[in-house]
């Protein structure tokens, strides 16, 4: 037999207390008048026999009285002929964001209940059982451990921004009983059972011989308004104008007062811009803010909404970097065009180099924004390796043919480079008829033109056709269907062709206001990626280019210690898997000792984490056939596994135990006092 709380048995001490009153009570003497000596041997015997303990049995059902009553607080089991700790014990502590919302009843969080019970089970196992403790942070450990080190765990364990799902705990433990040689274990679960995580991943089927004790702490209905998600409309921050930034924010529950949802936009640490959305109930609300930044470096950009429910998602974080100037090298055959020298002036945030295309095998390209081949009429075995080398670097170029004697020469080197080639000038006179509007040069350049504009004409260009697998982007296209600027992904780099030169004599396209903003964003756009979002859980990888052939080891900064994420080569840099490590939202810096320029990184929670609801037992107690399931939800003082699993309580006998030795009390006293009257 053991007991669910055996420190209750110190309260055992108790059956002392109808002891002492017993004896004392039954050692009065009474005053007895009487005429003759003759009485007094009576009386001596009287008192002798006072002296000891009278009316046993009265004695004997306050003791039973008292030690069932103890008894029953300690809550003795039985474990059913089974040793105890024979199975393993898996403890799952769900430390998710939405366990840090305060409970029902009192100032405890969640996770402290969870805490709290989970602590009960380990305490009541006995000090000889192992335990396998299960977190979001932790979720496929499989070594076990003592009784001490659990609860030293338990009471370290803190909120994370990282969930799991149950399908995620299924397989740890499946992978534990594997490990460990078992042919059984009981998994028990403190959770909020939150549905939109909890079942986020497709079920796997739990071994035999596994128990679930599931112990649900949950709060009230909760009102909660949230960011779903967040982006600038463009890949890169301009910082000439205005970037549209786009914001989603949603509602689960029904609004108490006002729908009206207050946001606010800080750059730095300041406040840069706001609006209010009207968000329904259970419903979402999309507002486009424009966002002036025009200081270079990296920013740190949060949008903060106030919600007194619910404030661990009241934030949505994003970091992008802006470039002072975009550096761009001109490489040119003969004479510079004027157009393109304008464009490119300090005074539209360029800084560029003048150099004839013949230097180009001589050049570190790796500085540049955008290489131009301007006005070129033929390519030769240097500038095609520099440029197959660039483009495998994660550069981007730009080719402007003019005045090409040797079509096939010169579609042999293009070809080298990417299946793109040329077609012998046309000079019939077209124009161009479409414009892909959705392409990451041209968003919202078209929509901030001005109405019913005539789009560029074209006097003269060289045809351009490329195979099926050259991933051809026909940018602008001319109204034949033939594209007239188009962009090809050649290794890590961007290549744009231009079927004309930029010349009046050639058409009008470099007095268009499409010439400007195109050479502007393929200038932004090329390099690193310089806006940067991810969540907690994200498995998608950060990439961070390198223009170095060695590769150091990326270390992440900005939590409490710096981590080494997992990391892997990729083209002419590395991905970083930031989202497998990092447990709290914030800001994060990554560097290494090749990279100059750290770059920031924004980690928001998981946006299934604003959905409180609650998964049901039925659903849950399906989806974990065929182990047995047993729920327990926080409406008693206890976690009573034992009944959960096979053990018998006997708390109930003492009980009735109890019931029984007040009953034959009472039954003595009243036939006591009969006895008394009747004398």
């Amino acid at each position: 037999m053991s007991f669910l709380f055996p420190l209750f048995l110190i309260s055992g001490l108790a059956i002392a207390i109808p002891i002492i009153i017993h004896l004392f009570n039954f050692r009065k003497y009474k005053t007895i008048y009487f005429p003759d000596t003759r009485l007094l041997e009576s009386i001596k015997i009287t008192s002798q026999r006072s002296a000891t303990i009278e009316n046993w049995l009265l004695l004997l059902s306050r003791i039973l009285f008292v030690t069932a009553l103890v008894l029953a607080f300690a809550q003795p089991f039985l474990n059913n002929g089974k040793k105890e700790g024979s199975n393993l014990k898996v403890l799952y502590v769900d430390n998710s964001q939405s366990m840090s919302v305060s409970s029902n009843k009192g100032q405890l969080s969640l996770l402290q209940r969870a805490i709290s019970d989970a602590r009960k089970v380990v305490e009541q196992s006995g000090a000889a059982q192992d335990y396998i403790l299960l977190t979001n942070d932790n979720p496929y450990a499989s070594r076990p451990v003592a009784q001490n080190e659990v609860l030293k765990k338990l009471d370290a364990l803190q909120v994370s921004a990282r969930t799991t799902s149950l399908s995620q705990i299924v397989t740890a433990v499946n992978n534990i009983l594997a490990d460990n040689n078992a042919s059984g274990a009981d998994a028990y679960l403190f959770s909020d059972m939150q549905r939109s995580t909890l079942l986020r991943d497709a079920m796997v089927k739990p071994a035999s011989g596994i128990r679930m004790h599931i112990r649900t702490v949950s709060q009230e209905e909760q009102n909660n308004i949230y960011f779903d998600t967040a982006y600038f409309l463009q890949p890169v921050i301009d910082t000439r104008q205005e970037n549209p930034l786009v914001v989603k924010v949603a509602r689960s529950g029904n609004a108490e007062k006002d729908r009206n949802v207050s946001v606010q936009v800080l750059v730095d640490n300041q406040v840069r811009a706001a609006t209010t959305l009207a968000v329904a109930d259970d419903s979402t609300a999309l507002d486009t803010i424009p966002l002036m930044i025009n200081t270079p470096g990296w920013h740190k950009i949060a949008l903060v909404l106030k919600d007194a429910q619910v404030n661990y998602d009241d934030t949505f974080r994003i970091t992008a970097k802006t470039n002072a100037t975009l550096s761009v090298l001109n490489l040119t055959e003969g004479n510079n065009s004027p157009y393109l020298t304008a464009a490119l002036s300090p005074v539209n945030g360029f800084v560029t180099r003048q150099e004839p295309v013949q230097a180009i095998g001589n050049q570190d390209l790796s500085p540049y924004n955008l290489i131009v081949l301007q006005h070129i009429s033929g390519l030769n075995e240097s500038a095609t390796n520099a440029i197959k080398t660039g483009l495998d670097n994660g550069l981007s170029f730009l080719i402007i043919p003019r005045n090409i004697n040797d079509i096939p020469s010169f579609n042999r080197q293009l070809g080298s480079i990417a299946p793109i080639r040329l077609d012998r000038e046309d000079t019939t006179a077209t124009q161009i008829g479409t414009v892909q509007s959705e392409h990451a040069l041209l968003k919202d350049v078209i929509a901030s033109m001005p109405a019913n504009v005539q789009l560029p004409a074209v006097l003269r260009h060289y045809p351009i056709a490329a195979d099926l697998n050259a991933g051809q982007q026909s940018i602008l296209s001319l109204k034949n269907g033939r594209p007239f600027l188009a962009q090809y992904t050649v290794g890590q780099g961007k290549l744009y062709m231009l079927a004309s030169p930029l010349e009046e004599q050639a058409g009008n396209f470099v007095l268009s206001n499409l010439f400007l903003p195109i050479l502007y964003r393929m200038c932004a756009q090329s390099g690193a990626q310089a806006i940067y979002a991810i969540t907690a859980n994200s498995r998608q990888p950060v990439f961070v280019p390198l223009h170095t052939r060695n590769r150091s080891v990326f270390r992440i900064y900005g939590g409490p210690e710096e981590t080494v994420p997992p990391q892997a080569p990729f083209g002419n840099g590395t991905n970083i898997y930031a989202g497998n490590v990092i447990t709290q939202t914030g800001f994060y810096r990554l560097a290494n000792d090749e990279v100059k320029d750290s770059t920031l990184l924004a980690v928001n929670n998981d946006g299934l984490e604003s959905q409180l609801k609650a998964a049901g037992e039925t659903e849950v107690t399906n989806l974990l056939k065929p182990a047995k399931v047993y729920w327990d939800t926080h409406k008693g003082p206890g976690f009573s596994e034992r009944s959960k699993s096979g053990s018998i309580d006997l708390w109930k006998w003492c009980i009735a135990l109890a019931l029984l030795g007040l009953c034959i009390e009472t039954y003595l006293l009243i036939a006591r006092r009969k006895k008394k009257t009747v004398v």
